[in-house]
């Protein structure tokens, strides 16, 4: 007895579209599954880089809400984007994989008892237990050729929760790791997120303990610049006390960095360490991440902005030699010139970010 395959009231036509409809939504899955999660670093990905700007675009409607509410509904946006890109993994597949087997309802899949009902119901539900892998049995394919395809949209569906519990692991580890080395910056700084602290405490600390610090500061900085490379979606978390943003860390790293180039005289002093190659590196870090985050930013600082930051460096020299640091007296225009390079991208990351600076950024007003 020969097994009929097709719907009879579909035409050749409609069939084709289903499969071929079909087998191009379950490519297009498995192809941003295969890009997000092994090859996090590429910035491909044809569903979760638009995905993550629409949810990115939803979030950024509450910078017409308070500060306060702002902060805790934006403690949502990292974990929102990472869902949404799991929820359309699977919705994509549950369909992809529903519209192959549309066409074969009563032919080549049929009810294990009774008529087959010829529904996209039917099909999604067939779909859906096969993706995940739970085999309930009543309703079975009858033809070789739809019984391999039952085995593997089984395989796609185990290797993509497999991979997806992967991506979530890799990110959420990463994510500790940002924090981790944000709450030792934030520590350092005396819990002010201001580069000046972080100088008066390396200057205390003493040659040796200084010279790890800024090793680690280094380390600790350059596996923040990968791993956000590696996973985008890690600019998206924000904590509500703030002291883990993005922009804060940069903040506090390149204020201490600039400090240390252009305002203390380490020339009163043997302390080579806080001019040698650890300083180098976090200021490399540094630049890296920002560019990676908003790309090279050419501001010119107005003259009112300048004047700001020249008072506040004022102040901070004045802080700095009561700790007992030796400071360049007239190092205002060097100083200047180089918070120049890096403010105006700092700027533009906070306000994309949503970012309130604690007490206002420093020097702005």
């Amino acid at each position: 007895m020969r097994i009929r395959v097709w719907d009879p009231t579909l035409s050749p036509a409609a069939v084709l579209l289903h499969l071929l409809g079909g087998a191009a939504v379950v490519g297009l899955a498995l192809s941003d599954v295969f890009a997000t999660v092994l090859l996090p670093g590429s910035g491909r990905g044809p569903v979760r880089r638009p995905l993550s700007r629409w949810v990115r675009a939803v979030f950024r409607c509450t910078r017409h809400l308070s500060p306060g509410l702002r902060r805790r509904l934006l403690a949502y946006a990292g974990p929102t984007e990472v869902t949404a890109s799991l929820l359309a993994w699977l919705v994509l597949l549950l369909v992809g994989w529903a519209a192959i087997y549309l066409p074969a309802l009563g032919g080549a899949v049929t009810a294990a008892q009774g008529p087959t009902e010829r529904s996209w119901g039917t099909a999604l539900y067939f779909s859906g237990y096969d993706l995940t892998t739970l085999g309930l049995g009543d309703l079975v394919a009858t033809t070789a050729a739809y019984r391999m395809l039952v085995v593997g949209e089984a395989a796609t569906g185990f290797l993509t929760f497999t991979m997806a519990i992967s991506y979530f692991i890799s990110v959420y580890g990463t994510l500790n790791g940002r924090r981790t080395f944000a709450l030792a910056l934030h520590q350092r700084s005396g819990g002010t997120g201001h580069g000046s602290e972080v100088v008066r405490a390396l200057w205390e600390e003493g040659p040796v303990a200084a010279a790890v610090d800024l090793a680690a500061m280094a380390s600790d900085l350059r596996e923040v610049v990968q791993t956000h490379r590696a996973y985008p979606v890690l600019r998206s978390f924000h904590d509500p006390a703030g002291w883990d943003a993005l922009p804060q860390v940069l903040l506090t790293s390149w204020e201490t960095v600039t400090l240390l180039r252009t305002s203390v005289d380490l020339s009163q002093a043997d302390r080579p360490e806080l001019g040698g190659s650890a300083l180098r590196e976090i200021e490399m870090a540094a630049t890296a991440l920002t560019e990676s985050l908003v790309g090279p930013v050419d501001a010119d600082p107005s003259p009112d902005r300048r004047a700001g930051w020249c008072r506040d460096h004022g102040r901070t020299l004045a802080d700095l030699r009561r700790a007992g640091v030796p400071v360049i007296e007239d190092s205002c225009a060097g100083y200047l010139d180089a918070r120049a390079r890096w403010d105006g991208a700092l700027q533009r990351l906070a306000e994309e970010l949503l970012h309130d600076w604690p007490g206002g950024l420093r020097g702005s007003d």
